[in-house]
């Protein structure tokens, strides 16, 4: 696993760099690694305007895929991010204009791809004969890299200050009463709420997506970059997973931080297992979910409820929905599910519009998802949680939750915290 950190720091050269790795091999989505860059051809949007021109574009590339049989995830094809900004309501885009701006929809068609086996512990050098005419070269770079794993400067990343949290704790406060409020008052079920945090910071990135990587082991760890910026993402959830008629999708409600104590962090499981609260909110998300997936499937299923996933530092409440879908809708439905209910609420619209108004400030892709659309069919994508972005020496970091009417805020402020504080500590030290 180590060995991709030197191939990540030779293919950036080539632009448009991609990783979606696994970091935990032992999960069921934990079997693959893909590493890709230089894209043929890419789709960039920052304003609201083009994003109809977009789609449209989208869809395009999507139909006119080449056909190829594969066992492998990824035999090239679309991999694409998603900016949570990209689905909010557009009366809430203006609060944003004091930001730098940022993609909204960032989508590549990479033609070769480097593929990671973790099961099986081989790789492969996947590309399209007919528009790649490095693959020898790429080859050659690829088996350089994982057998010279080069050591990387201390120097090469580094935090200059402790990360600072942008609202104090009397401010947190304020927002999760006001969310209570427009529960009480009808307005929503649910919302999530997100505070974020910065630091200053010098060095490549990658160096800090690396130390990301291994020190979450989640199933989900994404790393992208363009011109001035990087983004990584260490996620436990899956957002939309497809593959032989069948869509999947595993959202998360309800967490619990690990304990050291081997007996009380099985305790810990059980309380999570067994309460009210969190495996009320758990369900509203299902619900929401199983209409989403309703717009482009039939044969609706919740094949799991409430199951525990154990992750390095924390416990997560995860059910898992299914739904026939016709292979050429599948964009459509990641748009139309985009984002994701666990990182809203519901009902969503509502919710997001609650959300732009008390957070003020960009999500950015935080709590949006990248996706691939592979040639042979197979898709899937996550929800970018336990994110960083890079960007002008200044690294942020977000981290929420879904607030209820019986949500006390000290405990959802210290839930926040049991989601990112490790993380953040990591980067530290890198």
């Amino acid at each position: 696993m180590a060995h991709t950190h030197q191939l990540l720091l030779e293919l950036s050269e080539l632009g448009h760099l991609v990783a979606l790795e696994s970091s935990n091999t032992e999960h069921d989505n934990g079997r693959w690694s893909i590493i890709a860059a230089n894209p043929k051809e890419i789709i960039e949007i920052k304003d609201s305007l083009s994003i109809p021109q977009a789609i449209n574009q989208l869809h395009t590339l999507s139909q006119e895929l080449p056909n190829h049989s594969s066992k492998l995830p990824f035999t090239g094809g679309l991999i694409g991010h998603i900016s949570y900004d990209f689905g909010i309501p557009n009366s809430n885009k203006l609060k944003l204009k004091q930001y730098k701006v940022l993609p909204t929809l960032l989508v590549g068609l990479y033609t070769w791809s480097f593929v990671i086996d973790h099961k099986e512990e081989c790789s492969y050098l996947t590309y399209w004969s007919d528009d790649t005419n490095s693959e020898a070269e790429l080859k050659t770079k690829f088996i350089q890299c994982l057998k010279e794993h080069k050591q990387q400067k201390e120097s090469d990343f580094k935090i200059h200050a402790a990360f600072q949290p942008h609202w104090d704790k009397p401010t947190y406060k304020q927002k999760i009463e006001s969310i209570k409020d427009y529960i009480v008052n009808g307005d929503i079920y649910q919302a999530n709420l997100a505070q974020h945090f910065s630091a200053s910071y010098s060095g490549n990135p990658i160096n800090a997506y690396s130390a990301l990587k291994e020190s979450a082991n989640v199933p989900f760890a994404t790393y992208f970059e363009s011109d001035n910026w990087s983004f990584a993402s260490a996620s436990p959830e899956l957002f939309i997973q497809y593959e032989n008629g069948v869509a999947t999708t595993k959202p998360i409600k309800g967490t619990l931080p690990r304990l050291p104590n081997p007996e009380d962090d099985n305790l810990q499981k059980l309380r999570l297992s067994s309460s009210p609260k969190d495996m009320a909110e758990n369900l509203m998300i299902v619900d929401l979910l199983r209409n989403d997936l309703s717009k482009h499937g039939s044969n609706i299923c919740v094949s799991k409820l409430f199951d525990i996933e154990t992750f390095s530092t924390v416990h997560h409440l995860v059910s898992t929905i299914t739904s026939n879908v016709n292979r050429r809708d599948i964009i459509k439905l990641l748009l139309d599910a985009f984002p994701g209910g666990s990182i809203t609420g519901a009902p969503k619209q509502r919710a997001m519009e609650i959300i732009s108004e008390l957070e003020c400030f960009p999500r950015s892709f935080y709590c949006g998802s990248t996706f691939y659309l592979s040639s042979n069919h197979k898709f899937n994508s996550n929800i970018l949680i336990r994110s960083f972005l890079f960007e002008d020496s200044k690294v942020t970091c977000w981290a929420g939750g879904g607030i209820v009417h019986d949500s006390q805020w000290e405990s959802e402020y210290q839930e926040s915290l049991d989601k990112i504080t490790k993380l953040m500590e990591c980067l530290t030290k890198v």
